[in-house]
């Protein structure tokens, strides 16, 4: 049997869905190494200019380590707001490709809530930032309701009191999609 592409599992929605933390637990039962698109704009906000935004110039850099991954033929969990009418291109034309994606979609009831009171506990978020960024995030949360097309199996994950379909339901539906020869055939299509 010839080596399979590498899996990616993108992790999206709202800010506030439970992305993150659904990501982290994906990573552990899927025995994968998760990339987190916050932890790497901080990581730039550290080493660069503490006063730059913090949400663009992190989007180029978690693509750019995708694509290293999927180079080197490492399979991963990654999360990030996936944003409508711009993601899908990236996704399509950086990693579609050469990888067999699966977009697990987070929603929950209670993200602005959730998001607005992780941004009030960060000490890089500040009060104008936060005001600035409350249109945009609740704009997001409407629009992201439903996964994107991101041109690949999705699995949709209602995080409002833990996980539906459980978390142990989520990685057998990974597994099974990942194990499918015909997901291989649809990703370079």
């Amino acid at each position: 049997m010839p080596d399979r592409p590498p899996l990616g599992v993108l992790v999206g929605g709202a800010p506030g869905s439970g992305k993150t933390t659904l990501a982290d637990a994906l990573a552990v039962g899927l025995d994968l190494p998760v990339l987190h698109k916050d932890q790497l704009v901080h990581g730039r906000w550290r080493t660069l200019d503490r006063a730059m935004d913090l949400g663009e110039p992190g989007v180029q850099p978690f693509f750019r380590s995708m694509e290293l991954w999927i180079e080197a033929g490492i399979s991963f969990v990654a999360e990030q707001t996936f944003f409508p009418n711009v993601s899908e291109s990236d996704v399509g034309r950086r990693l579609a490709p050469r990888s067999n994606l699966v977009n697990v979609h987070c929603r929950s009831a209670h993200s602005f809530e959730r998001w607005e009171q992780r941004m009030r506990n960060d000490p890089l978020c500040g009060e104008m930032r936060l005001q600035k960024l409350i249109p945009v995030v609740e704009r997001l949360t409407s629009e992201l309701d439903e996964p994107l097309d991101l041109g690949c199996p999705s699995v949709l994950v209602n995080t409002d009191n833990g996980y539906q379909p459980t978390l142990e339901s989520i990685i057998a539906q990974i597994d099974d999609l990942y194990s499918r020869p015909d997901i291989h055939d649809l990703d370079r299509a």
